[in-house]
């Protein structure tokens, strides 16, 4: 193995997802010397998501050419086949690899380098050692070490921060009978912890079923059979995916450690999840701004300390929604039935479309402008 002279950046961001290239964004807009990593050669891609974002999303970058496939007017959520929920839910349905890609892109204007193909592979006492098909291994000297890699975040195990409860999720892409403008819901016992879903894209849909990680050798078994409903019922056209896809989805809440020495976590890595939903783009590209604005602020002072300000500024925005969805995720789970009566009520108490559930006036205006009903 090839290993390549060291070199030396402000802050080095794990990750090129939304929140890893918004970390690296804001962090180069505020003077840092920046390197963004991905593993993969070409981030967004695989999807490993529904693809659903709010409208708001255009308050916080733009959305270029081809990275929005259709507009959502509405979500319908379905409990044990009935309709029993219509909410207005205004977003867009993505195309991950090329709205990923604009984030990287931005990064780049901004000024940071990207290198992709690039694993995080040690911490070392000045940065970390990083392993590049094309450059082998090298070290990475950086005075602060974001990490946005993900549920399974090689920076959260540095940390010894790391989530521990998932969903887990299997996906495929299916053409509809007619076009629709409502992302779907559908919530069945057998769905433990989760539910299934149809999200359209133009003439084609995701379709999935997410469950408690428990449950995870059920999920072919249980999409075979959600799919071929959908196709006798005249909503998909086929039963035979285009492409399959499916991941980790943390729901254990935000992790109790985000900040340990010169590290932070943000996103998926930092359990910025929604419990229930499971949806976290735009927590991802939050809580990775304000890593990045952080980083930055410390590297340029020679001041560490400043790090310890993380913890809070991503609580203050998004700590009371996430830790209500978490009680709503223990409360899910602890009593979940067969019994279809509790079962309807069940998803009715701990369900975003429901009275219930609406974020309350101890919810900022902000987060409950963004994030209220938004899955991804």
């Amino acid at each position: 193995m090839i290993t390549m002279p060291c070199m030396e950046y402000d802050v080095v961001v794990v990750g090129a997802g939304p929140a890893g290239a918004s970390a690296a964004r804001t962090a180069a807009e505020y003077g840092a010397s920046v390197l963004l990593i991905d593993a993969r050669n070409n981030p967004g891609s695989p999807v490993q998501c529904a693809e659903y974002v709010p409208v708001t999303v255009k308050k916080y970058v733009p959305l270029v050419p081809g990275a929005v496939i259709q507009r959502i007017d509405s979500m319908l959520t379905f409990i044990n086949d009935r309709l029993a929920s219509s909410l207005a839910g205004p977003g867009y349905m993505l195309n991950r690899s090329v709205f990923d890609a604009s984030l990287v892109d931005m990064a780049r204007e901004a000024g940071a380098d990207f290198s992709p193909g690039t694993t995080a592979v040690t911490r070392t006492q000045e940065g970390i050692m990083v392993n590049s098909h094309d450059k082998g291994i090298r070290e990475i000297k950086s005075q602060v070490i974001v990490g946005a890699d993900g549920p399974r975040s090689t920076v959260g195990r540095w940390m010894n921060s790391e989530n521990k409860h998932f969903m887990m999720g299997l996906q495929y892409r299916l053409p509809l009978c007619r076009r629709q403008s409502s992302t779907d819901i559908y919530f069945k016992p057998e769905y433990e912890g989760g539910y299934a879903w149809v999200f359209p894209k133009g003439d084609f849909a995701n379709v999935g079923v997410g469950v408690n990680a428990s449950g995870k050798n059920k999920l072919t078994l249980l999409i075979t059979d959600f799919v071929g409903s959908l196709v006798a019922r005249g909503i998909l056209a086929d039963h035979r995916p285009v492409a399959k896809t499916g991941g980790l989805i943390p729901v254990g809440g935000p992790l109790k450690v985000s900040q340990l020495e010169n590290m932070l976590l943000a996103g998926d890595a930092a359990g910025h999840t929604h419990p229930v939903t499971g949806g976290g783009i735009m927590n991802a590209m939050v809580s990775g701004e304000m890593a990045g604005e952080i980083a930055a602020r410390s590297a340029a002072g020679g001041n560490p300390s400043l790090l310890a300000e993380y913890p809070g500024k991503w609580q203050s925005f998004l700590g009371r929604y996430l830790d209500r969805a978490e009680q709503q995720r223990h409360y899910m789970d602890t009593n979940w039935t067969d019994d279809e009566s509790q079962f309807e009520e069940l998803i009715k108490r701990t369900w975003i479309s429901f009275d219930s559930y609406l974020p309350n006036s101890h919810t900022s205006s902000a987060a409950r402008d963004v994030f209220g009903t938004a899955i991804d």
